[in-house]
């Protein structure tokens, strides 16, 4: 049974792996590597560090959901930026190069999604010992899985597939499995309801981590410390990213660094606002 496991842990790790290798040839072909390695690299160390440690538990504890979420967090933000770099590279680099360019623009479409409910909500409520604090918060867990599910599927389901091709341009194609009047779910009313319904269920899920963590004793409140620390680099990264581009670009000297989503972006771009003087 032990080896089983294994073998799936390590098959996902193989899966990531290969993501990250061809994701940065395609990048390097199509130019965005160039724009801004900084991004790329926080973006494999970040999402690298989820896919280890969620292989380990996949391994050695099986029945943690913890260890499943990592992985599929890793995976789901892969996958879609590689099928990203993909369509770009097939549909504007080298049009026609390349089959399935279509597919893999679809694909990249959603992904990043479920990868971010699993991160901000899910991980939270549940970590570190794959059960929730009590039965009380099952309800929150479905609703959050139902509103995930919704905006994914709303996602998917657009008319039209809308990628980013870099320096704030982006390519436009027929989603051919699109519904007429199905919209950017980040543009639409239905979907900036839902968006707003994870976001406070993610702040909630935070506070089941907070009395979770008061709660706890020996391991558990240890694992609980250093997702903690982990969590607190996450914006010190971000800025220093930021800054990081900006410094080896020729742009002018940064003011103050941030963090902002791109409307249909497979991931979030760090940007600066600067200052000439």
């Amino acid at each position: 049974m032990g080896n089983r496991w294994s073998w799936v842990a390590w098959s996902m790790l193989a899966v990531f792996s290969v993501s990250v290798v061809f994701a940065t040839i395609l990048a390097v072909a199509d130019g965005s590597f160039q724009q801004d390695p900084a991004n790329l690299v926080v973006f494999v160390l970040g999402f690298g560090a989820f896919m280890v440690v969620g292989a380990l538990v996949v391994a050695h504890r099986p029945g943690n959901p913890i260890g499943w979420i990592f992985s599929a967090i890793a995976l789901l933000a892969f996958t879609g930026g590689l099928a990203g770099e993909y369509a770009t590279y097939a549909l504007v680099t080298r049009p026609g190069s390349l089959p399935g360019a279509t597919f893999a623009a679809w694909y990249a479409s959603w992904p990043w999604y479920p990868a971010l409910a699993l991160a901000l909500v899910f991980t939270p409520l549940l970590f570190p010992t794959g059960r929730l604090l009590s039965p009380r918060w099952r309800s929150l867990a479905w609703l959050a899985g139902a509103a995930t599910a919704a905006f994914t599927v709303l996602a998917a389901l657009r008319a039209e597939l809308e990628f980013d091709i870099g320096l704030g341009k982006h390519h436009v194609i027929a989603n051919p499995i699109g519904v007429s009047g199905v919209e950017n779910p980040e543009e639409s009313r239905v979907g900036v309801v839902l968006l707003g319904l994870i976001t406070l269920l993610a702040v909630v899920a935070f506070v089941s981590l907070v009395i979770r963590f008061r709660r706890s004793r020996g391991e558990e409140r240890q694992q609980l410390k250093w997702f903690t620390y982990a969590g607190a680099l996450v914006p010190f990264l971000g800025w220093s990213t930021s800054c990081l581009h900006q410094w080896t670009t020729s742009s002018p000297r940064p003011r103050s660094c941030s963090c902002r989503p791109r409307p249909g972006s497979r991931s979030c771009a760090i940007g600066c606002t600067t200052s000439t003087g």
